[in-house]
């Protein structure tokens, strides 16, 4: 097999890992039955002093000198090595008269190889490593038996190619299946988002649009009820409508008697007597809430909150104790509101007399407790509001 590749560098091309050449030399027996005494050419004067002097069995004096350098100090060592070797005692074979070693045998697998490049060859492609001498004759191969052999070499590597390139189509279409099938994962994930999505959409539209119209049952409401208190007053209306809509712009206090103030000196006189109720602060807070339209209702319980949250975290600050009602978001965004003033009359805020009706003041006697617990409520309040 390696002389052929030797001889020939189109095989050495065609040669992979994956195929073993074979030999391509004949292997001969020799056939001698002629044999002698391996141990009639030893030195006796060299068994006799293993034998004498240092004591040992003349067989294994004999093998020591047969199977080291042929020296005392050769033998000595060898029997040392091997005395406890199972066949130390048994007797020497003979060997055949006049035939050298023509080849190499691989004990592991029982090829023969003609030299010692090839038993190199063969050790690094096999991995083997016990070999020996033999006697067989190895018999090169006729020039046509080379190109036989090579033509054979040549389609058992193309039979070889034809397997592994088979094998990787295999592969490839495993992997493209694998490829399209998370491809259409992916895309199935995709859609399926891509529903939730819409679906969340729809029902924000859902609410948004039951929001509107609630609100705009609402607005019907307080129409019908604006149409009858106009019937009720003769055409008159105590609230106002702005350029925006229905925006009251006064705060519209209970009159025990069931009539409209008459004039200016009478209104007056009503709002001077007029003193909120801290037990109402939940009505005053219902009624603030229930503007929805552009979220008005909550960005005036946002100041509420932050008119009452001053007082009662910074109880020593003077700035918080007084609310500028000419101030352009108090008068935006706490004014127009009916229940926002009283509120903050009813958790202790103040028209004072002498400075003028454009502030209110928080009384001294102004209940903590009071305070406190309207916090709470506008907290709650304004939570729930944005739900």
């Amino acid at each position: 097999d390696e002389a052929a590749a030797d001889d020939n560098p189109a095989a050495k091309k065609e040669e992979t890992p994956d195929v073993t050449m074979e030999s391509t030399e004949e292997c001969i027996p020799v056939d001698d039955k002629k044999e002698v005494d391996p141990t009639e050419s030893l030195d006796k004067g060299l068994l006799d002093q293993l034998t004498s002097s240092m004591g040992f069995s003349l067989l294994r004096a004999q093998k020591g000198l047969l199977n080291s350098n042929g020296t005392v100090e050769g033998a000595i060592e060898w029997i040392m090595q091997h005395q406890d070797d199972d066949d130390i005692d048994d007797p020497i074979p003979p060997k055949a008269a006049g035939v050298s070693a023509r080849s190499y045998k691989c004990n592991e697998c029982g090829k023969i190889l003609s030299n010692m490049a090839n038993l190199e060859l063969h050790a690094n492609k096999t991995g083997h490593s016990d070999f020996e001498e033999s006697t067989t004759e190895v018999k090169a191969l006729t020039p046509e038996e080379k190109v036989a052999k090579i033509e054979e070499i040549k389609q058992l590597l193309k039979a070889k190619r034809a397997e592994r390139e088979e094998a990787e189509k295999v592969d490839n279409i495993d992997r493209e299946k694998q490829r399209r099938f998370m491809g259409k994962e992916m895309v199935k994930t995709k859609e399926q988002m891509e529903a939730e999505q819409r679906k969340r959409e729809a029902l924000q539209r859902k609410r948004e649009k039951e929001a509107f119209k609630r609100e705009r049952e609402r607005l019907r409401e307080e129409l019908a009820r604006d149409k009858l208190e106009r019937q009720k007053n003769k055409g008159k209306l105590k609230s106002a409508l702005g350029a925006d809509g229905y925006n009251p712009s006064i705060i519209q206090y209970d009159d025990s008697n069931g009539q409209d103030n008459q004039n200016t000196e009478e209104s007056a006189v009503a709002k001077k007597k007029f003193k909120a109720d801290p037990s109402k602060i939940d009505s005053y807070i219902e009624k603030v809430s229930s503007y929805r339209a552009g979220g008005d209702g909550g960005k005036c319980l946002k100041v509420l909150l932050a008119y009452v949250s001053n007082v009662v975290n910074n109880p020593d600050e003077t700035k918080f104790r007084t609310i500028n009602m000419e101030n352009k978001v108090f008068k935006n965004k706490v004014k127009p509101f009916v229940g926002a003033k009283p509120l903050l009359m009813a958790a202790g805020f103040q028209k004072p007399e002498g400075i003028g009706n454009d502030v209110l003041v928080l009384s001294d006697d102004a209940e903590r407790d009071t305070l406190a617990e309207t916090k709470t409520k506008l907290e709650k309040a304004l939570e729930a509001y944005g739900k």
